[in-house]
């Protein structure tokens, strides 16, 4: 019976995540693609809120980006017939090439998720969204489409959903960011007209690789595919050439067909999807001093599958594989595998009563299952990544039925070192999995099948932690497509299940452990009181997200059940209960922006983003703290470092301002402003000042002499 409850539990866990629905309008629907609005959430006295048009096209249909190219109509909205709606902004994705017979357009195709900025009157408590969204949908033939939608935001659809927020910020993550963040300087671009040849001058940093690129000029021609190089010595042809340290210069050119020739007089900018996102780049006309040598069409073109493999498998690709492999190793040391330690602790001990043989295959065993869940992980995340849904380590700890099924399986893992129950799932892992030598073939069998399945464990409660490099190289691993995703989780897995490797190679490295007996049973209280400990830890979390009395029920259905696991079989169906009892609940009120903890003194000012540029041309400093209940590493950060009385006081210095947001929860906010830094976790610090207004990365495990530095150094 407890086996069969854990494994409901997980498997209605999954259905729950995968098939959830969002909030949202209907889908309007023609014969060639279907339109509906997305609403991430909207908070009580919130006048700007996060929305999304999603556009689902059949099987080679598209339409077209803000620019289309050599024909389309960019995409319009009409939503005069709103109530309560003061403005609506449309946002873009980086958009795609497309060829149609020769013809370049610039749009998407299959699918895609226009974010929307909507501002509302705060006067009207339940606006009423009509948006009529006009495209130009095209396949052979192209059919300009209405979708009228409509939306009442009544309480329901105001709350946070989930769902809708993060497929939204997969597509608001495309967006092209201001190239100062990647420190790329304002594009060169030259018209040679008698030649119709446009040229356009990108200087990259080095580990940047160029994937292709959309120029806007006014007013717009009708451009060839790119031809491109990468000029050898930068400086040569570029005096801005010391503005991105050991880059490159890549030169590509346009031959103009149709319409007309762009006017120089007007202002042109230009955007480039490259290996780590996309950027817009401001663009500088320059006199054309003599004519332009047109590239030969052999070079590179865009889109190129060969461009990008080249990238992928270059040096960049190793370090990245070498952080993952570093990262995995340094998360067995992280305060989140703590509650893995009570499996690896009795596994090890339980290892003294094996010959060599048997330990090796067991070692092997564990790690091979550690290995293959990391796999499993990457593949469920490139099926999120592939339908369309953001993805981000750690983000499951915003979504209140992952922490209450968590704090379940921690619950009836203590319970199981307490004695309350035999034969579960942790025990059967925990026993099952130590034959005595000599045993038979069957035995041997099951021993490795538990083996492999304690792996698969270890890795599910290890996961939700960040360590040093671990958060680079999954940054690295989301931006990337299938394969180098997958490379990257495998040698995070390879990290994670080293010391094991290690055993396997040198087993009689285990007798060196105390030798079982009696004070196992004291050993296996402690440890249960240490799981205990954080499944307080979860419920704790989980307040933040459902109201008080919520957690309240559903902690007491837990303490029933574990005072009843003795009496009658029915009573274990009080953790599934339990955790159903999640779902309609209602949410917490939202978090105050502050630390909140006795220990912290600091001031802490309410993170908005908008401002830090204002503050430091004012000549202040700005310390920016991401951080979340849930976040294991957060926490640690604070105990070492934030919360020590030299870096309060520091914080508190005249002219430094501390701002703190609370990710707790989705936040379009906080989201929008990882991205723009390529970080899909926390925790996140960074320090802003006149030496450093692009801001100064902090490492995810912070040292006071790394933050102390920071900030001289951004004064």
């Amino acid at each position: 019976m407890p086996v069969f409850s854990a494994a409901l539990l997980f498997v209605v866990l999954i259905l729950h995540t995968l098939f959830s629905f969002a909030a949202s309008s209907e889908w309007v629907k023609t014969p060639y693609g279907q339109a509906r609005l997305l609403v991430a959430g909207v908070l009580p006295q919130q006048e700007t809120f996060t929305a999304g048009l999603e556009v689902e096209m059949e099987p080679g249909w598209k339409t077209y980006w803000r620019t289309p190219g050599a024909a389309g109509i960019p995409p319009k909205l009409i939503w005069e017939g709103s109530s309560g709606i003061n403005n609506i902004e449309l946002h873009y994705p980086a958009p795609h090439r497309l060829d149609f017979q020769g013809l370049q357009l610039y749009g998407y195709e299959d699918r895609v998720i226009f974010p929307l900025t909507i501002t509302r009157d705060l006067a009207v408590s339940e606006p009423d969204l009509k948006v009529d969204a006009r495209l130009l949908i095209c396949k052979e033939l192209c059919v300009p489409a209405s979708f009228p939608m409509s939306l009442t935001l009544d309480k329901a659809n105001q709350a946070t959903d989930i769902d809708s927020a993060f497929a939204i910020d997969q597509f608001k993550a495309l967006i092209p960011l201001p190239a100062a963040v990647a420190n790329i300087p304002p594009a060169r671009i030259t018209l040679d007209a008698e030649q119709k040849l446009l040229q356009v001058d990108i200087d990259l940093p080095k580990n940047y690789q160029l994937e292709d690129l959309f120029p806007e000029v006014q007013p717009e021609p009708e451009l060839d595919a790119p031809v491109w190089r990468q000029l050898e010595q930068r400086g040569e042809q570029n005096p801005q050439a010391d503005q991105a340290e050991s880059g490159k210069t890549i030169q590509a050119q346009f031959s103009i067909q149709r319409k007309q020739l762009p006017d120089t007089a007007q202002p042109a900018s230009v955007v480039i999807r490259t290996n780590l996102g996309a950027y817009e780049l401001n663009a500088e006309w320059q006199t054309l001093v003599t004519s332009l040598t047109p590239l030969p069409k052999s070079l590179s073109t865009a889109p190129s599958t060969q461009t990008y493999q080249t990238q992928s498998t270059g040096a960049g690709l190793w370090l990245m594989l070498l952080m993952a492999l570093a990262g995995g190793l340094i998360l067995n040391l992280m305060p989140c595998v703590l509650p893995v330690l009570s499996i690896k602790v009795l596994h090890l001990i339980k290892h003294q009563d094996l010959n060599g043989s048997q330990m090796r295959t067991s070692f092997f065993a564990t790690a091979m299952g550690i290995i293959s869940s990391f796999a499993a992980l990457a593949g469920v995340l490139i099926a999120l990544k592939a339908s369309g849904q953001a993805i981000g380590w750690g983000i499951q700890f915003q979504q209140p039925l992952f922490i209450a099924a968590l704090t379940i399986a921690v619950v009836l893992f203590a319970a199981n070192l307490w004695g309350r129950f035999e034969f579960s799932l942790p025990g059967f892992i925990a026993n099952l999995g130590t034959p005595k030598a000599g045993s038979s073939t069957d035995t041997q069998n099951n021993a490795w099948i538990s083996s492999f399945a304690q792996g698969a464990l270890a890795t599910l409660l290890a996961t939700p932690c960040s360590a040093p490099f671990l958060g680079t190289a999954v940054g690295f691993a989301f931006a990337q497509d299938a394969p180098q995703l997958l490379a990257i989780f495998i040698t995070m897995g390879i990290g994670l299940a080293l010391p094991y490797l290690l055993l396997m190679l040198r087993p009689q490295w285990v007798y060196k452990l105390p030798k079982p007996g009696p004070w196992m049973i004291t050993l296996k209280k402690i440890l249960s009181v240490s799981l205990l400990a954080t499944a307080s830890w979860l419920l704790w979390v989980l307040a933040d997200l459902v109201a008080l009395w919520g957690v309240g029920l559903f902690s007491g259905l837990l303490l029933i059940w574990w005072l009843s696991t003795r009496i009658r079989a029915v009573f274990w169906a009080l953790p599934l209960v339990a955790w159903l009892s999640i779902s309609p609940m209602p949410m917490a009120a939202p978090p105050a922006p502050s630390g909140g903890e006795v220990e912290d003194q600091i001031n802490w000012k309410a993170f908005k983003p908008d401002q830090i540029a204002q503050h430091v041309a004012d000549g202040k400093l700005v310390f920016v703290d991401i951080t979340a209940r849930w976040c294991v590493s957060c926490v640690a950060n604070k105990i070492a470092v934030i919360h020590t009385g030299k870096v309060q006081d520091t914080l508190n210095a005249p002219g430094i301002i501390a701002m703190q947001g609370d990710w707790t929860r989705p936040n379009a906010v906080i989201s929008d402003f990882l991205n723009k830094h390529q970080r899909f976790g926390i925790p996140f610090n960074a320090v802003y000042g006149p030496g450093a207004p692009d801001g100064i990365l902090l490492s995810e495990i912070l040292s006071q002499d790394e933050l102390l530095h920071a900030i001289e150094q951004a004064r």
